[in-house]
């Protein structure tokens, strides 16, 4: 891995990485570099996600609903499985 040293970066670039830093539980570089990549076109790259935050509350009453229907299932033991 190579360094690079950047001088004379906008208050509003580093405030902007510092915000993103903070709300992505990430250190500032790892931040920095993820933006460079991004801007360059490198789509898969730090391709992990981590963050679901923008799915929570989506789901209408009728979905929730539905899916503990589809999933109560989960929610019992199968006896002759687990018998010992």
């Amino acid at each position: 891995m190579n360094q690079l040293t950047l001088r004379q970066i906008p208050d509003t670039v580093e405030e902007k990485l510092r915000i993103k830093a903070a709300e992505e539980h990430q250190s500032l570089n790892k931040t920095a570099v993820s933006a460079l990549a991004k801007g360059l076109g490198i789509s898969d790259f730090n391709s992990r996600k981590r963050d679901l935050s923008k799915f929570v509350g989506l789901w209408g009453r009728d979905e929730v609903v539905e899916f503990k229907k589809n999933t109560a299932l989960f929610e019992t033991i199968d006896t002759e499985i687990w018998e010992g």
